[in-house]
């Protein structure tokens, strides 16, 4: 008879398995010493693993086998997918908030399985195959003495080899004792611990809190250097941060405030209060793409994409909470924390720079409308904290447009809400959140593209690109109508739109978008370069080449309008300034004026003919690390409450 093998190998080594198909598939970067820091850090669960399938009988060996190994394939099969979505890990935050709205596009998640099916085949077949064989080629009986002593050891060498790791790794922003102990970065620790490591860190974090350790750098630039140009005008408000460090006894704040105070302002420019006292509109378009501007199909679109200012080289990288993070990076202008639905967050705390708080200050109406649930990622409490007037679906605009489509209309939402402001004699500063573009592209799930499939019946494209497009062109009947309602009431040349995406259309994948595309989509950063709308028909046609994100959008907004505001405290920077502007992505890459670096595999694509040392690198990433603490610790802290703004 044959000899039969025990259940807690098969157990053990599968964890490893599902580590290398998340590793190849998701991470990359296969071929190097991280591989290997994965497979020690996964040496600890298959110890754990073996001993929990081994202590107990026969039969109730085999019943845990059969739930660890089905919970162990569930959750790396629906890591896989949501990274395929949002390009990020789900964290338990997000486990126990959002797992109603992730289900909504379970439609988008079937596409999603059927697309990577040979990653669910090389996991399930395997998986199946146990279930159905085990009893022929597996043992459950209690392990015996050795074998527990055996797994003991195994646990106790992986443990002290990882803590060696983590000891002598401990140079750079991104080493990984700075992972493990001081920084929150899910795909870098993934990249050096693996996918469980990572779970159980954000486990551990969500249970007993986390706070980033701030290392306060001046990589930025330096108090001297303004010191030097007193003559020049600066983005700045008078805050005495050398008395507020001495007073200070919270270290972690006392080094917010060294840190703050060593960034240095956006100079004041000659587009500073170009519109100061005119209106405004801000629209985050959802899902909105250059792929989406076509002079036949979106006229409107494309006549305000291809006036006034244009942005070559915009991009909005996609974050965790996809619309609700693009809206944050657009309207707060800080990273979003991971982990956590940033915009609620913010709702608990002081938010004197909020978008609607600051043109009320200045005597506008300030407005936000959004044509679905008003209460959707809790808008209802993060948009009234930041000033506006907030009204949706379910807080009074059903009253006045059908709210019972999926998605609604954005030309709707239009004619219903024009009223609010443009019959105030204030200028109005008003904030629109767009649906009509939402995925699935289809057209019979969504009633956009079914409404407008008649306008992309003919063209020679999938069936997803004339959905997605039959969907863009409900925005661009509203762009349509709000240029008509504008000039009607003689305040057009009087306003300045200005349009970006909350994210790009995930709900495509890169072969269909580069159907129509004129760049490839599957280049990691390439995905999120896109378009940047600031239309006003009195605006000379000028091109603007300068690297930019969504996180500049509100202080250039600020510098626009003449508002006054510390551009230190904001993580974008005025797009009209001489200030260094990065793109941070959401695992810490980064594009600049002078090339693109990948935070995982390491490597740094030059788009210059200039000399770019190791130097430039370390001192972009320093920034980029900077910045995401700052913004974490920001809502963690209510700081702009603790430096006396209101």
């Amino acid at each position: 008879m044959k000899k039969k093998i025990h259940c807690s190998i098969f157990c053990a080594f599968w964890i490893v398995y599902l580590e290398l198909i998340y590793r190849i598939f998701i991470v990359g970067n296969f071929f190097s010493l991280n591989t290997l820091s994965v497979i020690l850090f996964s040496m600890t669960w298959m110890a754990i693993t073996a001993l929990i399938v081994g202590l107990f009988n026969e039969k109730v060996n085999r019943i845990i086998s059969y739930f660890i190994l089905f919970f162990y394939t569930l959750i790396t099969l629906a890591q896989i997918v949501y990274y395929n979505f949002y390009d990020s890990i789900f964290s338990f935050f997000s486990l126990t908030t959002g797992t109603g709205q992730v289900m909504q596009f379970w439609q988008m998640i079937l596409e999603v399985i059927a697309r990577i099916w040979y990653v669910f085949a090389l996991t399930l077949v395997p998986l199946i195959l146990y279930y159905i064989f085990n009893k022929k080629i597996f043992k459950f009986n209690k392990l015996r003495l050795k074998d527990i002593l055996l797994n003991l050891v195994l646990l106790v060498f992986s443990l002290t080899m990882i803590l060696v790791e983590v000891t002598y790794d401990n140079k750079g922003v991104y080493s990984l004792n700075r992972l493990i102990y001081k920084t929150h970065a899910p795909m870098l620790t993934i990249n050096k611990t693996g996918l469980w490591s990572m779970q159980i860190i954000d486990l551990y974090r969500y249970i007993f809190g986390f706070e980033e350790e701030v290392e306060v750098s001046t990589v930025e630039e330096t108090p001297e250097k303004v010191e030097l140009e007193k003559e020049k005008e600066y983005n700045k408000i008078d805050i005495d941060f050398e008395s507020l460090i001495e007073k200070e006894s919270n270290s972690t704040v006392k080094n917010m405030h060294k840190y703050f105070s060593s960034v240095v302002p956006s100079e004041k420019n000659k587009y500073t209060g170009l519109f100061k006292d005119k209106n405004l509109i801000f629209i985050t378009a959802e899902a909105f793409d250059t792929i989406a501007i076509d002079k036949d199909i979106t006229p409107t679109l494309y006549k305000m994409a291809n006036n006034s200012y244009i942005f070559t080289n915009y991009y909005q990288p996609l974050y965790p909470v996809s619309t609700s993070d693009g809206e944050y990076m657009n309207l707060i202008s800080l990273i979003p924390k991971e982990g956590v639905w940033s915009f609620y967050k913010s709702s608990k705390i002081s938010m004197p720079m909020g978008f609607g708080t600051m043109f009320k200050n200045e005597g506008y109406t300030s407005y936000g409308f959004h044509n679905h649930t008003y209460k959707y990622y809790d808008r209802h409490l993060s948009h009234p904290n930041i000033g506006l007037s907030y009204i949706g679906c379910g807080n009074g605009l059903e009253k006045k447009m059908n709210c019972k489509r999926w998605p609604n209309s954005d030309y709707e939402m239009i004619e219903a809400t024009t009223d609010y402001y443009l019959n105030d004699e204030k200028p109005f500063a008003t904030y629109y959140m767009t649906v009509s573009g939402h995925l699935n592209y289809n057209f019979y799930g969504n009633s956009m593209s079914a409404r407008n499939k008649n306008k992309v019946k003919n063209l020679k494209y999938s069936d997803a690109i004339k959905a997605y497009y039959a969907a863009q062109i409900e925005l661009d009947k509203a762009m349509e109508l709000l240029l008509k309602k504008l000039e009607e009431k003689g305040v057009l040349d009087d306003t300045l739109i200005i349009m970006g995406p909350d994210h790009y259309p995930y709900g495509l994948t890169q072969k269909q978008m580069n159907e129509v595309s004129n760049i490839d989509r599957s280049n990691k950063f390439e995905n999120y370069h896109t378009t940047l709308i600031m239309y006003n028909p009195s605006i000379e046609k000028t091109v603007i080449d300068k690297t930019i994100s969504g996180l500049d959008l509100l202080p250039t907004i600020y510098n626009l309008y003449g508002i006054e505001f510390d551009s230190r405290l904001l993580m974008g920077r005025d797009i009209f300034s001489d200030s260094e502007h990065i793109v941070i992505l959401s695992d810490r890459s980064w594009i600049t004026e002078a090339g693109r670096y990948n935070s995982v595999t390491r490597k740094f694509t030059k788009t210059t003919e200039e000399e770019i040392d190791d130097d430039y690198i370390d001192r972009i990433n320093s920034i980029v690390n900077n910045r995401f603490s700052m913004s974490a610790l920001i809502l963690d802290n209510n700081y702009y409450k603790k430096v006396g703004l209101k």
